[in-house]
């Protein structure tokens, strides 16, 4: 349950994840190393600034899907 008081923390992180996810697009080729760095510091920045379990995790599910669309781009 979120209570009352977290909820300007937890709309901060969303809003924060959508512009991190924005930040990712276009998805980058598999073999663009810069493209790579950029993204994993990008996640590791927001991780940082946000200090909580849920922001890492929700950090680490960007990233999973803008790998995933990588992989998926390649194949087509």
């Amino acid at each position: 349950m979120v209570r009352k008081a977290d909820i300007p923390t937890e709309a901060a992180i969303f809003t924060d994840l959508w512009e991190l996810y924005k930040s990712l697009l276009p998805v980058g080729e598999k073999d663009d190393t810069s493209y790579w760095d950029r993204a994993v510091e990008s996640v590791q920045e927001f991780i940082r600034s946000h200090e909580t379990e849920f922001a890492r995790d929700m950090a680490l599910t960007v990233l999973g899907d803008i790998e995933r669309r990588c992989r998926n781009e390649q194949q087509t």
